[in-house]
């Protein structure tokens, strides 16, 4: 499923759109009825409109615009009271709720000073395990290794995603102990790296080593059910 909320500046917002699709209405017919309770939907801030350009069933991009509404909380919350339940309609509210509050949640964290320092913690790590998989690479590259160098870092990335049940792309979206984790996991790959490199071992050994330290770490830690509880 699409992003159902995102960020402009520091609002967190969602569109009729989005609403349409989710509960699997027309948007003309979203669009009406947040026409015809235009003053309602207005007690919460002025509702700002943009047009999203539609493509034909080529897949040309020169269709006609859509007129797209965007929305904050308290206006998409009051939507969706305005549409008939079903259980596609139930299960969309639901998650559009979660959502919404998940995101408030991601904005105070980047407000706390201490989520800052762990997430400066954690791109300061990413460089030095950077530098330690270059280093791996230009071993592996001298050994007769063909794999592009992009690879390196995609694997072991992968791998600490996995481990920790996040999406690429969404360190800034974190809580502070899912960052903390990141680093000790970027320490213990460029640990692991910087050791079996220093003894000359076969560059695939580093990604293995890697993997098997991280299935036993993920175990030891409980970090399945700190993502059940936490997540």
């Amino acid at each position: 499923m699409t992003d159902l909320v995102f960020l402009k500046g520091k609002t967190p917002l969602t569109t009729s759109l989005i609403v349409a699709e989710g509960t699997q209405n027309q948007h003309e017919s979203i669009i009406r009825l947040i026409n015809e309770h235009k003053s309602h939907f207005e007690r919460w801030g002025q509702i700002h409109f943009t047009d999203l350009k539609s493509g034909n069933k080529n897949g040309d991009m020169r269709g006609r615009p859509t007129r797209v509404a965007l929305l904050n909380e308290q206006q998409a919350t009051f939507l969706i009271t305005l549409l008939r339940n079903n259980e596609i309609v139930l299960d969309f509210k639901s998650e559009l709720v979660d959502r919404f509050y998940k995101m408030r949640e991601i904005l105070l964290n980047r407000q706390n000073m201490q989520w800052q320092e762990v997430r400066c913690a954690t791109k300061d790590g990413y460089k030095e395990l950077s530098a330690a998989v270059k280093d791996l690479y230009e071993f592996a590259k001298a050994h007769g290794c063909n794999v592009s160098e992009k690879v390196f870092y995609i694997n072991f990335a992968k791998l600490m995603n996995k481990t920790l049940g996040i999406a690429p792309g969404t360190r800034d979206d974190l809580a502070s102990w899912q960052l903390y984790e990141i680093e000790k996991l970027q320490f213990i790959a460029r640990t692991i790296i910087a050791g079996l490199l220093a003894q000359g071992a076969d560059y695939h050994e580093p990604y293995r080593h890697f993997k098997a330290t991280l299935e036993t770490y993920a175990r030891l830690s409980f970090i399945n059910q700190r993502l059940l509880t936490n997540g």
